[in-house]
């Protein structure tokens, strides 16, 4: 019987062809896969750094020199991270030294059960008895203050931040027509008041309250301007959602205590209650069965600091 061994060879060969054919073509496979992951993100790289070039060109068409720009963040094809930074203007170069630092809001410490109590004006002839009146309940407080140069004041401003409450910034002439004929008259008041209570204090006062408010009728033109330069050198200006009414001339005992606890119990926020220190004996009559009602009613007290965070008045829409 002859074999013929031939023929196994040819089919032999005809499966190491096939699979050399196999091995090639996933070989094929293979390397194709290769380029495309190295290809692919490369062309994506080159897309986005080209969308990223044209969204700067955009941005710098805005401003002519293109000193206001600059790209900030670690990606650089986020156009979120070109911010504009415009140079700064004649009043942000006065005073460098008055600023301060400010570390951010915790809310944790705060509650809805929790009152602000805060005096503008002062200090005053009412200063010692709203003190002692502040002590017997243990409570404390926040005194916005104005420039005065008695040593009764000086005395009294220490007394305040040795007794444990807070101080802060009310301007130090309180001339609405002066301070707020602009913003650089605002920043030189201020510097006074800033200095003025921290070499009586040796405190460097970190809040502050606009007379009047951040929005009031004397200024209105520049109440932005005024408002960002606060905050761009670091302090918390604070409003107020209760007021007591006592600054006004018919205001009693009686009304002052209606306005406040009225105030609060309408507060959906932590209460931060306006009055004012300013030699007004019916505020300083009605001050502790205003504290004695609300303890009665589960409320806590506290002095203010630039960790609370305040009330702040709406810009009115234009």
């Amino acid at each position: 019987m002859c074999i013929d061994f031939g023929f196994f060879l040819d089919k032999n060969k005809t499966r190491l062809y096939k699979m050399k054919k196999s091995v090639e073509f996933w070989k094929h496979i293979i390397i194709a896969g290769i380029i495309f992951l190295i290809i692919f993100p490369t062309m994506g790289a080159i897309v986005l750094t080209k969308e990223n070039a044209r969204l700067q060109k955009e941005i710098l068409s805005l401003s002519p020199n293109g000193d206001d720009i600059v790209t900030v963040g670690t990606n650089n094809y986020d156009a979120a991270s070109i911010v504009r930074k415009r140079p700064l203007l004649s009043y942000q170069l006065l005073y460098p030294e008055l600023c301060a630092d400010f570390m951010g809001f915790n809310d944790d410490l705060v509650d809805l059960k929790m009152i602000f109590l805060t005096f503008d004006d002062g200090p005053s002839s009412s200063t010692p008895a709203i003190l002692d009146i502040l002590k017997s309940h243990n409570v404390k407080a926040s005194f916005f203050v104005n420039g005065k140069s008695s040593l009764f004041a000086a005395s009294r401003l220490r007394r305040i931040v040795q007794e444990g409450h807070a101080i802060g910034m009310h301007s130090y002439t309180h001339q609405y027509s002066l301070i707020y004929d602009s913003v650089e008259n605002f920043i030189e008041d201020l510097n006074k008041n800033y200095l003025y209570i921290k070499n009586t204090t040796g405190i460097c006062p970190t809040i502050l309250r606009f007379p009047g408010g951040s929005i009031n009728t004397y200024n209105l033109k520049i109440y932005q301007s005024l408002s960002a330069e606060v905050l761009r050198r670091g302090f918390i200006y604070c409003d107020w959602n209760v007021s007591a009414g006592d600054a006004l001339k018919e205001a009693t005992a009686e009304s002052i205590i209606e306005n406040v606890i009225n105030g609060v119990s309408l507060c959906w926020e932590p209460a931060f209650v306006l009055m004012h220190d300013n030699g007004n004996n019916e505020l300083v009559q009605a001050l502790p069965k205003i504290i004695e009602k609300l303890k009665a009613e589960g409320y806590s007290f506290a002095a203010l600091d630039n960790t609370v965070r305040p009330p702040m008045f709406v810009y009115p829409e234009e």
